[in-house]
């Protein structure tokens, strides 16, 4: 029986575009996805723009426009740049979506029923100059526990630091909007029992292999210091209304963004469901314990996926799974500071698909992927991966073997014959090149399933480089086309492994080595390394990949940030 798989990516906020960082959550999120469909898994992909939340509420009042008019332009862009980048997901929505409206209110209101929500008055930030009360990031200050100045109200800004925060733990607070102190001032929330939830969360994240150590010590270190109760109603008029739960009397409250945005990935397969008229589908993938699911994160969400969800899905008493794998990566970062659009630090997914390919991207983000620690964009490494791994590695052994071929067999790959040593061995590497980047995938070290596929790109080249067809071909025109029909098969695995990565090159290269179709027709499990392709015809062509000249790339990069802060200017 096929396995079933959900796989996410954590909702992006649209009150601008998505930098790198994000985009390589999106990307991780299609990298895992296309693996499993060369599995020929059941598998689906889902995520979308957050459109609630406070951070879109202070962009909306700095631009001037409302929420609603910020959230889907740049929910727009956002679109574009998933065509762009090539990641394919089965539904990007937003969280304003009916389905989604209703099914977090549906949802909440069972936790509620379960009696695990309490209402509790509480102090809170009121700008008197503003007239509002300010949650969250409406309040900025220093964080108690760093000393970081312009931490925000529900979090911390350095990156090194990055505790979570409630407005009244600020040092110096003020109005993010006109600078003023504000007042504490008496208002009434409803608040999560989070603690009761304590020893099956820990049981939960000791047990699960799937979350990587940095963020399963900060979860542990949360609950040995003892979990808090958590509050899910906020006092704004933008965001999914709490009236339908607790009654007419918070009318004027809505649901804290990260109680609604998370439970996205739920209703986003419920609104697939509902689009192609699969009334089973959200029951065989979210009601069903088999299911796997993997969220794509940066280790700033590490709690709200790895804490707050999986105790959200218990609290409702029904059959979710919890979380199969919760795939954080650490942050890639810049020398010059933190992403920051205002300083013209950092690269934007818009910028970065100006200045060169999708597919280079893909890759870079991937080979790199700041797995274990901080990872910092380094230009040369950029350069490094396109031209020598893609470039020298990769595309010169498939294109050498091709065009070999072409020239010396009439373009159909020669009969393999009997085989030597030499040759049952290469083919067990071959074999253990595809089980360790299976491995790898499977444990998400999506950095090291990039390098397995490299490395056998690099072995095939080596195998060429010995062997020396060119001259073998003079005296024993068999064993030549023996080489060449072994290096065809290893240029056909690499492409395979290649596409959850870099799925436009890894088409192109299918159909010179002579395929129909694309990678996952064959699948990754139904790979024959003994399968000889004798007599199968390749397609002579240009090489797939070429150089960069990274100064070039880093000029372009300058002048489109140069063309975008004079716009800027001229709008004002």
């Amino acid at each position: 029986m096929s396995e079933r798989w959900v796989i996410t990516a954590a909702w992006p906020y649209v009150n601008t575009v998505p930098h790198l960082g994000t985009m390589l959550q999106l990307l991780s999120g299609d990298v895992v996805t296309r693996y499993h469909k060369l599995r020929k898994h059941e598998v689906l992909y889902v995520s979308g723009s957050d459109i609630h939340g406070t951070p879109i509420v202070v962009a909306a009042e700095a631009e001037g426009i409302t929420p609603k008019e910020l959230a889907l332009k740049y929910h727009k862009i956002i679109l574009q740049l998933l065509k762009d980048w090539n990641i394919e997901f089965d539904r990007y929505t937003t969280t304003g979506n009916e389905t989604h409206i209703t099914f977090v209110q549906e949802f909440h209101k069972k936790i509620h029923e379960n009696g695990y929500f309490d209402l509790r008055e509480t102090e809170q930030y009121f700008c008197e100059y503003c007239k509002k009360f300010l949650p969250d990031r409406f309040v900025e200050g220093t964080c108690p526990t760093c000393g970081e100045e312009g931490a925000r109200g529900d979090q911390c800004t350095n990156h090194e630091c990055g505790v979570v925060l409630k407005p009244v733990d600020l040092i110096n607070p003020y109005c993010s909007t006109c600078n003023n102190t504000p007042i504490l001032k008496k208002t009434e929330h409803w608040y999560f029992d989070l603690p009761a939830f304590s020893e099956e969360l820990r049981k939960f994240i000791e047990e699960n292999p799937h979350i990587p150590s940095f963020a399963k010590k900060k979860v542990l270190s949360m609950i040995d210091k003892g979990l808090k109760e958590r509050p899910i109603s906020r006092d704004m008029q933008w965001g999914i209304p709490i009236a339908p739960i607790f009654g007419e009397e918070f009318k004027k409250k809505v649901i804290y963004v990260w109680f609604e945005n998370v439970l996205g990935y739920l209703s986003t397969v419920k609104l697939i469901a509902k689009e192609q008229g699969k009334t089973d589908l959200f029951e065989n993938f979210w009601l069903n314990k088999n299911t796997k699911t993997v969220f794509c994160i940066g280790k700033d969400n590490i709690i709200f996926h790895a804490l707050l969800f999986p105790a959200m899905l218990m609290a409702t008493k029904d059959s979710y799974p919890l979380p199969h794998a919760v795939a954080t990566t650490n942050f890639l970062m810049f020398k010059e500071g933190p992403f920051s659009k205002s300083k013209g630090i950092g690269i934007w997914g818009d910028e970065a698909i100006e200045i060169e390919k999708a597919d280079y991207w893909r890759y870079y983000l991937i080979s790199t992927r700041p797995e274990m620690k901080d990872t910092y964009f380094d230009w040369r490494e950029f350069g490094n991966a396109i031209n020598v791994d893609l470039n020298d590695v990769i595309g010169n052994f498939i294109h050498r073997t091709v065009t070999f071929i072409s020239q010396h067999f009439d373009g159909k790959i020669p009969e393999r014959g009997k085989l030597g040593d030499e040759e049952e061995k290469l083919l067990s590497e071959i074999e253990k090149s595809v089980q360790d980047y299976k491995n790898a995938m499977d444990s998400f070290k999506l950095k090291e399933a990039a390098n397995a596929t490299l490395v056998l790109a690099r072995k095939g080249n080596l195998y060429l480089s010995t062997t020396q067809p060119w001259h073998l071909i003079k005296k024993d025109k068999a064993k030549a086309g023996q080489v060449l029909n072994i290096s065809a098969k290893i240029a056909e695995t690499v492409s395979l492994l290649l596409w959850p990565i870099v799925p436009s090159a890894s088409e192109k290269l299918w159909e010179v080595i002579g395929f129909k179709g694309i990678p996952p027709d064959t699948g990754i499990d139904y790979l024959d390394i003994n399968l000889t392709n004798d007599g199968q015809e390749v397609k002579k062509s240009q090489p797939i990949f070429g150089k960069v000249k990274v100064k070039e790339v880093e000029e372009k990069l300058t002048k489109l940030k140069e063309e975008a802060k004079r716009r800027n200017e001229n709008g004002r």
